[in-house]
């Protein structure tokens, strides 16, 4: 039967999962699993593209050596990070990390030719220095020699397409992550490359999820097994496939993408570039089907994960993560409360020590065990949900009446009722894989698989277990929200 596969990169790991259809419902089949790792040469943290290349080879001959009879193939990944190519089509250096320090004080420097304000007008986006734009600012300040060379910038997912095919071009939702492009035209802005002195012959034209890029090449289809199959582009940045798997039902529905980063917003059909929502740092993405994810990014579970990297080195075993979890219900509630946020939590040596710091900047005490420190990131994490829900509301004026959570972070069901009691909201998980099945079912539609998207998100709901949250405690979580927000401004 005709399958496709979904090559979903974290920031943390990759995976190639199968997807194929079955008596109305999707079925999907993780055939690899890779690290996809950071790795730090003199100052400079990079992605290992290489070897990430080369594990997407295995997954493709994974799903072939499993007899799926591969119709499509589609990447997508984090966003902003980009490798530079030359004209010759060869890869001048690996992709340096969003968590490289070269774009520190880049803002600065970007401010001096364009306001914030008419930078958010243009692009709609978050003000964020791990943005393409202020990486590509930071290669101009530093005059670095690959710019003498390179001829296109590609996003990773893009990276990916052109070493799969031949094929140059920009995907929209993972291009929209720059800053770069104008948020009504859904086309490069020439204006902000010119302003910032950025070299806009590096960019490709732009094309939309659902776009055939093309075939795997003769050199990639014989090292995999894969013959003449089609190389999609779909929503590439991941937070986008993932949000075209949802079956919201209704107009008045919220997403939240959790992990190590959260997403939490709406889909809109027109940016919204307010003052209030450029002063509540809200950025307008590009997202499927002509969406755009009217959202706010969030330091999300990155802060639990760093804990338990922490642990683990320090005692050299296994953390077992159900473990900290009932260590983490048996915890005082309320006791410490974090902004995950503020900058001593981007990437602390220590995360316990950057808690403890912050505990102490607030008049607060710190933890004193595992089970705390995950309390404190977890109800953190809820009431910093909450904080952004009323937010949106104002931005928007849609009273948000159920939240659907996707991703990784729906796993941890003890943080699923903190944000239901947090929000005071029906909270509805299920779609752990959203990313895999959004990207999958995007092939499906622009094949000729699966009608259209109202088709597809019915056969979503047929194939998924879907729970429902509803709020508790709501009266002990209102006192904990005043006082979050007290903290919050302290630290303004």
């Amino acid at each position: 039967m005709k399958s496709y596969l979904a090559l979903d990169l974290g920031a943390g790991s990759g995976r190639a999962i199968v997807g194929y259809f079955k008596e109305g419902r999707i079925y999907l089949d993780e055939v690899s699993r890779f690290e996809n790792r950071r790795v730090k040469l003199g100052n400079t943290d990079y992605w290992d593209f290489l070897a990430l290349f080369d594990e997407i080879k295995k997954g493709i001959s994974a799903a072939v050596k499993k007899g799926y009879d591969l119709h499509g193939i589609a990447a997508d990944t984090w966003g902003v990070d980009f490798g530079l190519i030359d004209a010759s089509g060869s890869l001048i250096s690996n992709p340096v990390s969003y968590r490289d320090a070269r774009t520190a004080g880049m803002s600065d420097e970007a401010f001096k030719s364009i306001s914030k304000e008419e930078m958010y007008r243009v692009s709609g986006i978050q003000m964020m220095e791990i943005n393409t734009l202020f990486q590509l600012l930071s290669l101009i300040k530093r005059k670095d020699s690959a710019l003498a060379v390179a001829d296109k910038l590609l996003f990773i997912p893009d990276l990916i397409n052109f070493f799969l095919t031949g094929r140059i071009a920009n995907e929209y939702t993972i291009a929209s992550t720059s800053q770069l492009l104008n948020v009504r035209t859904k086309q490069w802005d020439i204006s902000l490359f010119e302003r910032l002195a950025l070299p806009s012959k590096l960019v490709a034209e732009i094309v939309h999820p659902g776009t055939l890029i093309g075939t795997l090449s003769d050199a990639i289809a014989k090292e995999t097994g894969a013959k003449n199959v089609k190389v999609y582009a779909a929503g590439s940045h991941d937070t986008a496939s993932a949000i075209a798997a949802i079956p919201f039902e209704g107009d008045n529905c919220a997403f939240l993408s959790s992990g190590t980063w959260s997403l939490f917003g709406i889909t809109a059909d027109e940016a919204i570039l307010t003052e209030k929502a450029f002063a509540d740092d809200f950025t307008n993405e590009g997202g499927a089907n002509g969406k755009i994810l009217f959202m706010r990014n969030i330091t999300g579970l990155w802060l639990l994960q760093r804990l338990i990297d922490e642990w683990e080195s320090a005692e050299g075993e296994k953390q077992s993560y159900e473990f900290l979890l009932s260590e983490a219900a048996k915890a005082e509630p309320f006791r410490s409360l974090v902004n995950s946020d503020e900058a001593v939590f981007a990437n602390p040596q220590s995360m316990s020590a950057a808690i403890d710091e912050y505990c102490r900047a607030t008049a607060q005490p710190s933890p004193r065990n595992k089970g705390e420190y995950l309390r404190c990131v977890m109800e953190s994490l809820a009431l910093k949900y909450r904080v952004v829900n009323d937010c949106l509301r104002e931005c928007s004026g849609k009273s948000v009446e159920k939240l659907y959570i996707v991703g990784g972070g729906s796993r941890n069901l003890m943080l699923n009722q903190m944000i239901a009691n947090a929000l005071n909201l029906e909270v509805i998980t299920g779609l752990v894989e959203a990313t895999a099945a959004g990207n999958i079912m995007q092939q499906a539609i622009a094949d000729g698989t699966v009608e259209n998207e109202i088709v597809g998100h019915e056969i979503i709901r047929k194939s998924f277990n879907f729970a429902s949250y509803k709020p508790k405690e709501h009266q002990e979580w209102l006192q904990a929200i005043r006082r979050f927000t007290d903290i919050l401004q302290i630290k303004k």
